[in-house]
């Protein structure tokens, strides 16, 4: 029997698997002592990047998200497993999905997406001095890509025209990350928005 935390581990099982997740159902003693089950998407690990050009805007990609059934705006980003390195991992993803690639990145840390039910974590970049080419796209992506000012694209975060979480906490901690370095001095509007 394995204890985590306050449950009780008894059996644990795969019940699907397939080449991008799998879902392992666990039967636990709940924290009250009572019998149950646990399910845990296992979908490995998430790479993303805030790509800002020498304008100071942020690349954005429309693409359909097949379980909402609806085209949303979100930063590049796509899965990896432990197998690779978190930043490689979100410069291959920059590179199939825009053609883009980047000198100069730093880390904005992680996150996990939903910890209640996966165990997927997302590694976050912020990616300048921008050169651009050709993209790679896969046969399942249908994906449009604008340029949008980082003004702007913070100001969907916050009114809710991007609702993708991985984008919404790249997108914020990367205009924190330029605000405390002073970026965007040279344009009054960006710096009031990410509050400097």
């Amino acid at each position: 029997m394995e204890k985590r935390g306050p449950w009780s581990i008894l059996r644990s099982e795969v019940k699907y698997r397939n080449p991008w997740i799998s879902v392992v159902e666990h039967q636990v003693l709940r924290p009250d002592g009572k019998p149950g089950i646990y399910g845990v998407i296992d979908a490995g690990h998430n790479a993303a990047t805030v790509a800002i050009d020498s304008g100071f805007n942020a690349i954005l990609l429309d693409e359909f998200v097949f379980p909402f059934g609806v085209v949303q705006p979100q930063i590049p980003s796509g899965q990896f497993r432990d197998d690779e390195d978190p930043q490689v991992a979100a410069a291959r993803e920059l590179l199939e999905e825009t053609g883009i690639a980047a000198t100069s990145w730093v880390s904005l840390g992680t996150f996990q997406l939903s910890g209640g039910i996966s165990t997927q974590v997302s590694h976050l970049f912020l990616a300048q001095e921008l050169s651009f080419g050709e993209r790679r796209l896969e046969g399942t992506e249908q994906i449009e890509m604008r340029k949008v000012p980082v003004v702007d694209a913070i100001a969907m975060c916050l009114d809710g025209r991007i609702q993708d979480s991985v984008s919404l906490v790249g997108l914020l901690r990367a205009a924190e990350w330029l605000r405390q370095r002073g970026y965007g001095k040279s344009r009054p509007d960006a710096v009031n928005l990410i509050g400097a």
